[in-house]
């Protein structure tokens, strides 16, 4: 099983310190590594793809090490970045033909057909042969996904892989994390939960530069059961739970308003206590550091 371990990894910007003692192992699979804008995602991911060389800790990806194993842990890593574009009038067959000949290093028929095996597994088959500049943002990102598979990589990194697209552009594209991960270790950076939340089978959640969670997403979820209420207050009370409770989401009507809040116990009279999703849990772990201040572990 492929393994991707990363130690003690510590950043810094010149005084600023953006990644803090980063430690923790993933398996093949997709990882959803979670973190506002400014957490400390790119920075890990430019660490992981190396753009950047590791100041201070140890990244291992299976027995390559990535201080002594660079040439080779390059052959092994496909990288889509954030804001994936390439020339308007190439069309997407050449392109990718482009990236096989610069890091594989086999006969063109091979080529040919490695490329025709990612295209079909995509299903790109019908617009892969147009220019870059007649696709739609969702064909431009799929390309990005087909670059990435080019060489059978052992580690795949994908940065924001969504943004920019609309909801139906942006379900193709999460429905093509199930086939990237088979067989590889993809980690996906996004601060939109949904975009993972039905294919991730391990969650990475930074916060300030600090891994403030690793785990499944199960579990993830399950640290903060029990802690979400909703309830009907008026603007007295709404007030009072502001100033000691997080409050996830209020909205107001003719006569109050009514809030999701996190406390371990209700605090009016009204509340019903209701169940955690994954985009609630990563808000409370975010805002809260976990249950240090509403629940005992």
């Amino acid at each position: 099983m492929l393994n991707l371990k990363v130690d003690n990894l510590n950043y810094n910007y010149g005084k600023v310190q953006a990644l803090k003692d980063i430690s923790f192992q993933v398996n093949e699979g997709l990882i959803g590594v979670l973190g506002a804008n400014g957490a400390g995602k790119t920075t890990l991911m430019k660490l992981l793809t190396t753009l950047f060389s590791t100041q201070s800790g140890e990244i291992y990806l299976d027995e390559l090490n990535y201080k002594k194993d660079l040439n080779v842990i390059r052959k092994n890593i496909g990288y889509l970045p954030q804001n994936f574009s390439t020339y308007e009038n190439i069309k997407g067959r050449e392109f990718l033909e482009v990236i096989a000949n610069l890091k594989l290093d086999c006969h063109k028929k091979t080529i040919e057909n490695h490329i025709n095996e990612i295209v079909k597994e995509l299903n790109m088959e019908e617009y892969i042969d147009r220019k870059f500049k007649e696709y739609s943002g969702g064909m431009k990102q799929k390309l990005g996904f087909a670059q990435v598979l080019i060489g059978d990589p052992r580690l795949i990194i994908v940065d924001e892989p969504t943004v920019g697209l609309d909801p139906e552009q942006r379900n193709v594209i999460r429905e093509l994390f199930p086939i990237i991960s088979r067989n590889r270790i993809v980690l996906a950076t996004t601060h939109i939960v949904e975009d993972i939340e039905y294919y991730c089978n391990y969650l990475l959640v930074i916060n300030n530069g600090e891994l403030i969670y690793k785990g499944t997403k199960e579990n993830f979820i399950k640290e903060v059961d029990g802690l979400l209420w909703e309830a009907d207050v008026n603007a007295e009370t709404l007030i009072s739970i502001k100033e000691k409770n997080l409050i996830l989401t209020t909205v107001y009507n003719e006569e109050n308003c009514h809030i999701k809040y996190v406390s371990n116990i209700p605090l009016t009279e009204n509340s019903v206590n209701i169940k955690v999703n994954l985009q609630d849990a990563y808000i409370i772990h975010n805002k809260t550091h976990v249950h240090s201040k509403y629940k005992e572990d």
